[in-house]
């Protein structure tokens, strides 16, 4: 049985469309956010039919392939998992572009991008570090989190600091904002997990 390569094209897409998210977001695009979020449901599809493949492949194969490829294939389906919830999350912050474009403006989430750049580069290195099979570049990307968690929890408490008087007067576009914040964290998380598997072999 050979080993499915489906990780690689996979997470090349995810990296894409959260790098278009960015300019969705920091230029507040509400037609690109509209594409992002179309563009999305066909990868998180495709991320789940990914994720069943190898299931399926471990089903069929039972008692059959070797431990190595069992391995490889448990592996392979927790990563395309794991990058169906990164999806997800990039469409919930494309949904809330969509909601808040025309209500705020540029400056108003500009103290996001620190937050949005780290997670993006976690994302890459937790995919190179897989592809390349780093696990010096794994380690670096789990302690990049805690970075990310701790900037975080500072815009948590100064996003409303941050948005422009009016804000304070439309609940929902402040909820929107939180939303944003709370998916950015998340993708750094879920790219957190993504390395994980590496680190503990490095530690083992």
């Amino acid at each position: 049985m050979d080993m499915p390569d489906l990780f690689a094209e996979l997470s090349r897409k995810v990296i894409d469309l959260m790098t278009r998210t960015r300019t969705a977001l920091f230029e507040l695009d509400s037609c690109l956010a509209l594409r992002i979020n179309a563009e999305g449901d066909l990868l998180s599809r495709e991320a789940s039919k990914a994720e069943g493949k190898c299931n399926a492949e471990l089903m069929s194969g039972s008692g059959i392939i070797s431990p190595e490829l069992r391995f490889y294939l448990v592996k392979e389906a927790q990563r395309c998992n794991r990058l169906g919830r990164i999806v997800h999350q990039i469409r919930n912050i494309a949904t809330c572009i969509k909601e808040i474009a025309d209500k705020v403006e540029c400056k108003d989430v500009l103290a996001f991008k620190p937050l949005f750049l780290m997670a993006e580069v976690q994302l890459k290195d937790a995919v190179l570090s897989i592809l390349r099979k780093n696990e010096e570049l794994a380690f670096n990307v789990r302690r990049k989190d805690d970075d990310l968690d701790s900037l975080y929890a500072t815009e948590l408490e100064n996003i409303f600091r941050q948005a422009s008087d009016n804000l304070f007067y439309d609940f929902r576009t402040g909820t929107g904002l939180l939303f944003i914040l709370r998916a950015i964290e998340r993708i750094g998380d879920h790219s957190k997990q993504l390395a994980v598997p590496s680190f503990y072999r490095l530690q083992s």
